[in-house]
């Protein structure tokens, strides 16, 4: 095994930071990182008084060993892309794409090697803070994971749930996220309550056995949901299947099996769909001319919008009810 970077972080430090803070860069805590860390930002924000997030959305600029401590946290871990390993105890578990866990141990060490590319978010709270202010309810969670959430000391086993699609949704508005500060960490807090929301939900929803559906083809699911969604609110800038790709944490060949099988069409087919209902919307509307949609819907002028209008709808573009 190669050289690895040694960091250490310790989450009640950070916790006790952010009280008077709305975020912290890691090159604080670590030191200078960003030879580690690839990306625009990487830090840690408040959410509120017992509850801070990180956003996963870097390359590893070289192998690194992340030593964490964390005291009487709970840490929630929606992993979209990219793979690690980590250690909690004398199990040692890989972390890996469309996967939500769910820890409270001591400590933990994660591994993760040169070149991955991590995307996710990361959502640190407070165990009673968890449980008296979101109301998560312990009575239907396995045994086995209970003690995550009733005692300081947690357990060595990650509670693994389903991804659903609203965790994949959220997380993507979050990781899309362009908004400048102060507008920025409005709407991550906003984003990061609801994903905790959402979240204990889906835990107080538990059925009374406590049994687990666990990811697997309903993570695929979830995945192709989130990309038909992120064509529908995107269609005046459709992403490429690249970037789908990287966004929802499928590969190509997933991505398209996927949406012909949920949809009956190709990725792309189905972004043209979205992309001409929306216009059609609009026109409908009778309240913007022709050009202006075609504008919203990013197209060059009238008559690219007209031609693609044409060729899906077999009639040309009007503001006027069809007969």
């Amino acid at each position: 095994m190669g050289m690895r970077r040694l960091l250490q972080l310790d989450f009640g430090t950070i916790q006790s930071e952010l009280g008077a803070r709305h975020f912290i860069p890691s090159s604080e805590l670590l030191g200078s990182v960003d030879d580690v860390f690839k990306t625009k930002e990487h830090g840690y924000r408040r959410i509120d008084q017992a509850t801070f997030l990180h956003i996963l959305n870097f390359e590893a600029g070289e192998a690194y060993s992340l030593a964490i401590a964390r005291a009487d946290l709970v840490c929630i871990q929606l992993t979209i892309a990219g793979t690690y390993s980590r250690n909690m105890g004398d199990r040692i578990a890989s972390v890996g794409r469309n996967s939500l866990q769910i820890t409270n141990y001591p400590s933990s060490a994660s591994d993760t090697a040169a070149g991955t590319r991590l995307r996710g978010i990361l959502i640190v709270c407070e165990r009673q803070h968890l449980l008296n202010h979101f109301g998560l309810r312990t009575e239907h969670i396995p045994p086995i994971h209970r003690p995550i959430f009733t005692s300081r000391m947690g357990a060595p086993h990650a509670l693994n749930l389903p991804m659903s699609l609203a965790n994949l949704v959220i997380a993507d508005q979050m990781l899309s996220c362009r908004y400048a500060e102060p507008l920025r960490g409005v709407f991550m807090r906003a984003k990061g309550l609801e994903l905790v929301c959402e979240i204990v939900s889906q835990i107080n929803a538990l059925p009374a056995r406590g049994a687990l559906a666990m990811v697997g083809a309903s993570s695929k699911h979830a995945a192709i949901g989130t990309a038909a969604e992120i064509y529908r609110r995107e269609p005046h800038n459709p992403p490429t299947i690249a970037q789908l790709t990287k966004r929802v944490g499928l590969n190509r060949n997933d991505l398209t099996a996927g949406f012909k099988e949920t949809f009956g069409l190709t990725p792309h087919a189905y972004g043209h769909m979205a992309r001409m209902e929306e216009a059609e919307r609009l026109l409908r509307t009778g309240e913007i001319s022709i050009s202006e949609v075609a504008r919203r819907m990013g197209y060059e002028g009238y008559s690219s919008f007209a031609r693609a209008y044409q060729a899906h709808f077999g009639r040309a573009p009007s503001t006027k009810p069809s007969t």
